[in-house]
């Protein structure tokens, strides 16, 4: 049955609190279940898959079932691509570190490279598990894809951050939401927005 107005409005609110709360709840279980570490990429690939499949209105499947199958499938890819997301980002924090100290010209110059590929890289991330569940493509592919469509789709990203940015405000001041909704709404804002982006694209090419 199909419900408008304010009644439905109630509705979808009430059910997307109950899959968010869910899903969070699988997400921290998870993540445990592999000793922190090896367990967030895999979780966190998993909850995107799940939220992913809501948004394209896919409404009735088994939400555990589902959550378990791509934490198997996706264990040892996902950590891999953890393992480099780490490794990067700690080189680029660390040269960013070490040149701002710098007092030459040419460090300072090379400190603003940095600074660039920084942006890029967190671009990158914004993107990242959007575009590695939604679409079917080799290791090296997800990162192109993800920074070229953040890079290209501005107006997007822009709407990300500052989502995510309310999201962490909203737990800022409400901190009990934390342990309820804290992977969950972040990841939502994400991969919500990252879709539109798929969504607008693939009508543009359809257009040229």
């Amino acid at each position: 049955m199909q419900l408008n107005g304010l009644t439905g409005i109630i509705y979808k609110t009430g059910v997307w609190t109950i899959r968010l709360f869910y899903t969070n709840l699988l997400w921290i279980v998870f993540t445990l279940l592999g000793l922190g570490v090896f367990g967030l990429m895999p979780a966190t690939v998993s909850l995107f898959a799940v939220l992913r499949q809501w948004i394209i209105k896919k409404e009735d499947f088994p939400i555990f079932k589902n959550f378990l199958y791509y934490y198997r499938k996706e264990f040892i890819k996902s950590n891999l691509f953890g393992l480099l997301f780490l490794v990067v980002g700690f080189i680029i924090r660390v040269d960013i570190i070490f040149l701002k100290e710098s007092s030459t010209l040419f460090l300072q110059i090379l400190s603003g490279v940095m600074l660039c590929i920084g942006l890029l890289f967190f671009i990158i991330l914004l993107y990242f598990f959007p575009v590695y569940v939604h679409f079917d493509i080799s290791f090296t592919q997800h990162l192109k894809y993800a920074l070229i469509i953040g890079v290209s789709q501005v107006s997007s990203t822009i709407i990300m951050v500052l989502g995510l940015a309310l999201v962490f405000c909203l737990y800022w001041y409400i901190s009990g939401l934390i342990p309820l909704f804290f992977m969950s709404l972040f990841s939502l804002n994400l991969m919500w927005f990252g879709y539109r982006s798929f969504v607008k694209i693939e009508y543009e090419q359809q257009q040229v």
